[in-house]
């Protein structure tokens, strides 16, 4: 009896920590922005955005200041990827970033950013408008009610 029980405790040991290793794991999800930003000195910014991890999708609200050399008005359209989440709620936080753009009609724009949290996003995309800036700020997302 006591080898049979050792056997099912052994087995019960080997299942928690297989859960304990997939709850765990990091994920890469996919994340979209739209973003309009704009100011004179400082600048605001502010949009919406989608994360997707697997077949699940999660709104987000975006918003930020920047102070710097800023000045005129865009409109970013950003995809990418959100790294090193161990839970969606990870997404949420303050990104803090030095940023370079310039848009004069359409230009091209790139975002790399972490936050509190070590989540990573590596996102690319485009930028339409008249804005010029060499700027230091950040970027605050929080899942959509």
């Amino acid at each position: 009896m006591s080898k049979i029980k050792l056997g099912l405790a052994a087995i019960v040991l080997g299942a928690m920590a297989a859960t304990t290793t997939v709850a765990q794991a990091e994920m890469t999800c996919r994340i979209s922005m739209d973003i309009t930003k704009g100011g004179f000195v400082v600048g605001a910014a502010g949009g919406t955005g989608t994360l997707q991890c697997g077949d699940r999708r999660y709104p987000l609200d975006v918003g930020g200041i920047n102070a710097g050399l800023i000045i005129g008005m865009s409109k970013m359209s950003l995809t990418g990827k959100a790294r090193n989440l161990q839970d969606v709620r990870d997404i949420e936080g303050t990104y803090a970033r030095l940023g370079a753009s310039a848009a004069a009609g359409e230009g091209g724009t790139n975002i790399l950013a972490t936050n509190e949290r070590g989540v990573e996003l590596v996102m690319r995309g485009s930028q339409v408008g008249l804005e010029a800036s060499l700027d230091l700020g950040g970027l605050t997302i929080r899942l959509a009610n």
